[in-house]
Formats: C-alpha cells, structure tokens, sequence
C-alpha cells in the first residue's frame, strides 16, 4: 500500500510516496516513545488511523467509525452528539504529536499530524535544516480580559489557540522562511509562507466577555520596526465556553495565516 498524502508538496512536484514499511518504522517509533508508550489510548487510536490508511485509504474515515473500533461503542446505541470521545481523544492525540515533534521526535525524518477538522493522518517528508538559516519568531502573548469576569475563558482560548497555531503553521511548507513560536510553556517550529518577511512578531490580544457575547481583539505586532501589521476583532454571540474558545481560535488562527500568505507589508 501507498500512502500519497503528504503535506506541503509542491504543485508542480510527484511526491515520493509512503510504502507500508516506512509507516510501519514511524509508528513503532511513536509508540515507544515516552509520550505514547503510557497512554495505551492514544497509542490504538494513532495505530487504527495508520492501519486504516494502510489498508482502506480510499473509504472515508467518520467518527462513529473510530468510536465503534477504538473505543468499542456499542453500535446500537451509540451516538457522536451525545458522546464526544472521538473528538476530544483526536484533540489530546493532535496535541501529543505536536508535542513529540518538538521534543523527542524534532529530527524524525517523517512527521504525522491530524489536521483540525479531520480524522485522517497527514504524512509529511520534513526537509533537512539549512546551516545558518535565518528563523523569524512569532511570540504569543497571554490575552488580557479586560472585563470583570473572563479570565478562565482567556487562558483556555490563549491554549486553544497556541495548538491551532502549531498545526497550521506547521503543515504549511515553504523552501524559505520559517517562524518559531514561543508559545506559553512551550517553543514551537513552523513553517510559514515566504511572504511573512524576516522580522520578529508578537501576537498580543484582549477578551471581552458578556453573558451571550464574547469578543477578541487581536494585534500582530512588529517588534523591530515597533508597529502594528495586522489587526481584527472577532465577536460570538454565544455563551462562553470550550465550544466557542475553538470557534475563536480557529478563525483567529485562518485570519493569521491568511495574512502571512499575502504578505505583510513594507
């Protein structure tokens, strides 16, 4: 079996496709490392996903499918509304692969991600580091709530964020730029489109929360030039909570990403 899905390949390129042995390789080496190796979990949920590609790529993968095999729900009764295992042990496996790439894994030839919104393993060829390269930083600040009450909400949507961050930047390939982001608690590498410029960025932000409405304020700032590159507010009409904290930060995340792949400018 071939595994053609890679991310970041370039229009005019034929991908090096994935052959099972090489899957095989990086899933047992997944398994065995320390993030994986005491979660017996997340380790099925990652080894049904491989051996679902491996074997019937072609059939789509639903949740009620993967509730069903990994975390043997009863086909009768079972029902995705009500019972959100699937989404919430994707979410936790998103995150732990994130979090091996930038620790034990960081010089793994072959990466895997789930990207948000999906089910399905993206492969990716990782490209070896250039000798000198220049990096530009991309430092998330903590939001401020700048309301009486808010500040639960504002941590969880500064930790949302920081994940949804990771996983676009990181699955977007470019043979230029790359960006650290100095997430809280952690260091993160991505990749960013050319465009995004050489300099050193901090995302700063504030919250405004009321009991059926929410809103965000971000900034992008230049910290060498000391200027704002880009800016937006984003509202919910909605009741704060983890659902809508995802809301957020996915089309906070769209926003920024879609300002780096125009460019900034001069």
């Amino acid at each position: 079996m071939l595994i053609k899905r890679i991310a970041g390949s370039s229009a005019h390129a034929v991908p090096e496709p994935f052959v099972r042995e090489e899957v095989e390789r990086v899933l047992a080496q997944l398994l065995a490392s320390p993030l994986f190796a005491k979660s017996r979990r997340m380790g099925s949920l990652l080894g049904f996903l491989v051996e679902h590609d491996l074997q019937v790529s072609n059939i789509p993968l639903t949740e009620h499918a993967i509730g069903i095999a990994v975390f043997r729900r009863d086909p009768a009764v079972y029902c995705t509304g009500d019972d959100p295992v699937v989404r919430v042990q994707v979410g936790r496996l998103r995150r732990k692969l994130a979090s091996y790439y930038t620790t034990h894994g960081q010089h793994d030839p072959v990466r895997l991600s789930v990207p948000a919104g999906s089910y399905r393993l993206v492969y990716e060829r990782r490209s070896p580091k250039v000798a000198g390269a220049h990096h530009p930083v991309l430092q998330l600040q903590p939001f401020t709530c700048i309301t009486l009450d808010g500040d639960d909400f504002t941590r969880g949507l500064c930790e949302e964020l920081s994940c949804r961050l990771f996983q676009s930047f990181e699955q977007t390939q470019t043979h230029a730029n790359h960006i650290l982001m100095n997430m809280p608690r952690s260091s993160l590498k991505a990749a960013v489109p050319a465009r995004a410029g050489r300099g050193s960025y901090s995302l700063e932000g504030s919250v405004r929360v009321e009991p059926a409405r929410v809103r965000a304020s971000v900034r992008l700032i230049d910290v060498a030039q000391g200027r704002i590159r880009w800016s937006g507010q984003f509202d919910r009409k909605q009741p704060y909570g983890i659902a809508t904290q995802e809301d957020l930060a996915e089309s906070i995340c769209r926003s920024l990403t879609g300002y780096f792949a125009l460019g900034s400018d001069d």
